[in-house]
């Protein structure tokens, strides 16, 4: 293996993880880097290897990919194998694995939490990445085509961050493939030499051949650089595309417009989402209420890391929605939607809802959150709703929060935030004697905009004396700038605090008036919080300050006295019963994966330190120990004699013994009875020697009928290190001209190693004499 070789693996490896490195911003926990940085080892070794045992490039790539897959699923999938051999079961585990690695990716917005399935997937896609790079720039020589695999590698992580990567994630490993492209031009450049030694000529063409090499690296430098600065300076002028997140907490409008081409995930991040501005629109309607309500999409209370996520109940689920208020304590009203680009299997209508009605769409309502669920897109349809307005006499009665329908989930506060949380919210509602006048008081602190901002733009997140980021609830109290997402985020928390079930609801503002219909666009994607109260359920406040925020309902008003709202067109009892007679309640619940908890250095290393994991990896030491034996010893043996070495021709003598075993390993025995020189021109011949290496040979006997022959002191150490170089060289040309069969042979199974343990029991039996 050539030095140059060396370093295009070294050169490879490096750009690879420089590449993928800056995919540590995509999630919350950088614990993958190990592993990756392994496999992208494990992957330069292989090739250093192949390619010093084969001249066959396809046999590498092979030996690559075989290796590293069967390392892969040996640790992520090692527990179904049978006598270390992947079964049936290991494709069953592997696809268990990229299953949750997908929910993961689909579910959760940047940056996403770490599981085993999102490792596994990133270490496949890495090991293909690093394959593939090694490949072109090492097996085949052409680091040019190698910098596909990297900027796709690069191309993949910009398109799905948050924001505009910083620049040294770009610099790193474009730097490292330029030096790639100069160390492989320049070493293909150096064959283009003139200087010969038996030239004689006036004029020094060794010296041209130096200046035009200078001269080669010089422009080449001057090229790569223009090339870096165009990268850094076009990406300024040219206006930017918006990212394709790896996920939306709310879907945004696609290019088409068509059926269905808005979408909700069950994911809604505190730092990222609900800031659309898209103008597209969503869906039109008409009602017959006289004033409009929110459009409801879903509603969660479970809030982990920033994140509102729609998660699966733990407790039992009940098998239909609890009943509504009374008649008399409610009025019904009809909204009419059509042009709806809602993808499946959302809907959104005012809550709550009382009946739907679409021709031939499956439908159902969750019977938790009362949330519609369609088989698949709609674009018409109608939904009968209740307006929920009970007076703040009524709700101050209420009494305390008391139901089935209640889950921990409604209560809980982030134990990163408790603190601040119930010292925030104790201050707040101070003086305040019930659940309502607390609940008013918290959305009125919130919508005092002397207090608060409301803005699209979060700017930098602040972080802790240890320099993380704070968690977003944290951020939210200390720079009091947000909008929807973080405003209900604060009321919900609060209101818990104080003992109040509060969830989150995603959805849409009313919308305005075009002609005779409302149209609501992307751009109205709203939050707001949900209090329970008992007797009246789920009821929306509303503490985001601003143009783009709701009106608050009338018994959010503080002082307000108003009843149950009277305007518009309310809908018979007849017909709200026959409608409700229709609904259809069985409803799936919505999953999401599990929030990984943040794990200590000794709780990763104690995880990896399981009986499988130490099996395996005394199985593949026990296996590498054993192929690499008898290669291992030849070597030693070889070290041993040199070192044992007292004159220069003890050392030449090595040095010869060295090349004559190495050369019989390849098929060309020294026979008995020849001399040294007929040796030689042997060693020529059957080694297809090149005029250069024949020269090489021959310097070498000679330099060793010297030893042996003449006088000691005139064998210099000059003369034994030129030896040595020449039977380096003499040994990678023979080596070259062997088929793949018979260098595998004699890596794996040479002499010297050999002999020694064939001669060890002997050599021991005379050690007892």
């Amino acid at each position: 293996m050539t030095r140059r070789r060396w370093r295009i693996t070294l050169l490879a490896a490096l750009a690879t993880i420089g590449a993928i490195y800056p995919a540590t911003t995509l999630f919350a926990d950088n614990s993958w880097l190990g592993p990756v940085t392994f496999i992208v080892a494990l992957v330069a070794g292989l090739g250093l290897a192949g390619r010093g045992l084969t001249r066959s490039r396809g046999l590498v790539v092979l030996a690559q990919v075989l290796v590293t897959g069967y390392v892969v699923l040996a640790r992520w999938t090692g527990d179904s194998f049978t006598l270390f051999l992947p079964t049936p079961a290991t494709l069953e585990a592997a696809n268990l694995l990229g299953l949750q690695a997908l929910d993961t990716v689909t579910r959760y917005s940047v940056p996403a939490p770490l599981n085993d399935g999102i490792t596994f997937c990133l270490v496949i896609a890495v090991a293909v990445v690093a394959i593939a790079v090694d490949a072109m720039a090492a097996t085949w020589r052409s680091p040019a085509a190698a910098g596909l695999p990297l900027l796709t590698a690069y191309l993949i992580t910009t398109m799905n961050s948050n924001d505009v990567l910083a620049l040294r994630y770009f610099v790193v490993p474009v730097l490292l493939w330029l030096v790639m492209l100069h160390t492989t031009a320049r070493a293909q450049f150096g064959q283009w030499g003139t200087a010969n030694s038996a030239d004689h000529s006036d004029i020094d063409e060794a010296a041209h051949d130096r200046d035009a090499l200078r001269s080669f690296t010089a422009g080449a430098l001057k090229l790569g650089a223009a090339g870096v600065m165009v990268a850094l300076i076009v990406p300024a002028v040219i206006p930017h595309f918006p990212p394709r997140y790896l996920t939306e907490g709310l879907g945004r409008s696609g290019d088409g417009g068509g059926e269905g081409s808005v979408g909700f995930n069950d994911t809604l991040d505190l730092s990222r989402s609900l800031n659309n501005q898209d103008q597209s629109p969503v869906l039109t309607y008409t009602t017959t209420a006289f004033t409009r309500a929110p459009l409801r999409v879903l509603a969660t209370s479970y809030y982990s890391r920033g994140q509102w996520l729609v998660a699966s109940s733990t407790g039992t689920r009940p098998e239909s929605p609890p009943p509504l208020p009374s008649l008399d304590r409610r009025r019904d009203y009809v909204i009419t939607v059509s042009d709806n680009t809602l993808a499946a299997p959302r809907i959104a209508a005012p809550y709550p809802v009382v009946a739907v009605a679409m021709e031939g769409t499956p439908w159902s309502i969750d019977p938790v959150t009362r949330d519609v669920r369609v088989g698949r897109a709609v674009s018409s349809y109608r939904v009968t709703y209740a307006d929920l307005a009970p007076s703040p006499p009524q709700l101050r009665e209420a009494g305390a929060p008391d139901s089935p329908d209640i889950t921990d989930d409604d209560l809980s506060i982030p134990d990163s935030s408790r603190e601040l949380v119930q010292r925030w919210s104790d201050e707040v509602t101070r003086g305040q004697g019930n659940e309502l006048d607390k609940a008013i008081a918290i959305q009125d602190h919130l919508r005092d905009t002397s207090r608060y901002t409301y803005s699209l733009d979060l700017g930098e997140p602040r972080r802790d004396a240890q320099g993380r980021i704070l968690e977003p609830i944290q951020n939210f109290y200390e720079t009091r700038r947000g909008y929807c997402v973080q405003f209900a985020t604060a009321m919900i928390m609060m209101a818990r605090a104080q003992g109040i079930p509060a969830r989150m609801a995603i959805g849409f503002l009313p919308g305005q008036l075009s002609g005779e219909r409302y149209v609501v666009r992307a751009s109205d994607a709203h939050a707001w919080p949900e209090l329970y109260f008992q007797g009246y359920g789920w009821l929306r406040f509303e503490p985001t300050p601003g143009a783009r925020a709701g009106t608050p309902p009338p018994y959010a008003v503080l002082g307000s006295d108003s009843g149950p709202t009277q305007g518009g067109r309310g809908v018979t009892e007849s017909a709200s019963r026959s409608a409700t007679s229709v609904a259809r309640t069985t409803a799936a619940a919505p999953t999401v994966a599990p929030v990984p908890q943040q794990r200590g250095v000794l709780d990763r290393i104690g995880a990896f330190l399981t009986v499988r994991n130490l099996a395996v990896a005394v199985a593949v030491v026990v296996g590498l120990l054993a192929a690499f034996s008898m290669p291992i010893t030849a070597w030693l043996v070889r070290l041993r004699r040199r070192r044992a070495a007292v004159t220069q021709q003890d050392l030449i003598e090595a040095e010869w013994d060295d090349l004559t075993s190495h050369l019989g390993d390849l098929g060309i025995l020294a026979p008995d009875g020849v001399t040294l020189r007929q040796l030689r021109e042997r060693y020529v011949g059957e080694g297809h020697l090149d005029e250069e290496h024949a020269t090489a040979m021959r310097r070498v006997t000679a330099t060793l009928e010297k030893s042996r022959y003449d006088r000691p002191e005139r064998t210099t150490q000059q003369e034994a290190s030129r030896l040595h170089d020449d039977i380096r060289s003499i040994r990678r040309q023979v080596g070259r001209t062997r088929a793949w069969p018979t260098r595998v042979r004699s890596f794996f199974w040479p002499a010297a190693g050999v002999s020694f343990w064939r001669s060890l029991p002997q050599r021991l039996l005379s050690r007892r004499r």
